[in-house]
């Protein structure tokens, strides 16, 4: 199947890569919903981390929420490895269509990487409700309690959709398309079986939907072609060897 797959890629011009979890795990992030942590994180803070990053708890206990956030989220972030390198590359081809991000990290943005969507947010956005102005990471994380405005002294609101939220519909909306013009979509570390992902890749009209992932899941069976492994060896494979 390496083999298939990597001659598909050869003869691709308009790759579209889609990024979820488990590309953010191999590049030294903490995955969350990992049952130990998962667990863990509930004892401790007394709600799941779904619940903790929501849309409720922003709006209702900020000092809760961002507790959380900045302890167990922002503290942990990780960095772009060689997959975000050889994605850097295509684009210098001029073969990357668009990275279709969703994790929160922005790592194809800190590898240099130009056309990505991300589609869920991300953590390195963080704005003033009131006025506007941005702030970086190491603000938030240097706020004692709740990270407020400056100016406005309203308190800080991640750019991320919380659980709770709509989706941002432009930002589907333009994931979706890239979707459609693609000759090939790689995905990686990411479940087809979630909606979300379905939704953008159910717009793509080839039969060249590749998925790179450290395991097993249902969701595979919605793929054309699954190799498993570690992601950046795969991709070092596909358009390396």
């Amino acid at each position: 199947m390496l083999n298939t797959v990597k001659k598909i890629c050869e003869n691709s011009n308009r790759i579209a890569f889609v990024t979820g979890l488990g590309s953010v795990v191999e590049c030294g992030g903490r995955d969350l919903w990992e049952s130990g942590l998962f667990y863990a994180l509930e004892k401790k803070y007394k709600l799941c981390p779904e619940d903790m990053l929501s849309a409720a708890e922003y709006s209702t206990r900020k000092e809760s929420f961002y507790s959380f956030y900045k302890k167990e989220v922002i503290s942990y972030l990780p960095e772009p490895d060689e997959t975000c390198a050889i994605i850097k590359k295509l684009e210098e081809e001029d073969r990357l269509l668009d990275v279709l991000s969703f994790n929160i990290f922005g790592l194809e943005k800190l590898a240099g990487i130009k056309n990505v969507i991300e589609v869920v947010g991300t953590v390195y956005d963080n704005y003033c409700p009131g006025c506007r102005k941005t702030y970086d990471v190491p603000y938030l994380l240097e706020a004692k309690g709740i990270p407020v405005c400056e100016k406005c002294k309203k308190a800080l609101r991640p750019n991320l959709r919380l659980l709770g939220e709509r989706v941002d519909n432009i930002l589907y909306t333009q994931a979706a398309i890239a979707c459609s013009k693609a000759d090939t979509i790689i995905i990686l570390g990411a479940d087809l079986s979630s909606t979300k992902i379905q939704f953008v890749t159910g717009h793509y009209k080839g039969n060249n939907l590749i998925l790179l992932s450290n395991e097993e899941k249902y969701g595979d069976k919605f793929a054309d072609y699954a190799i498993h492994g570690k992601i950046k060896d795969s991709m070092k494979a596909i358009f390396e060897d």
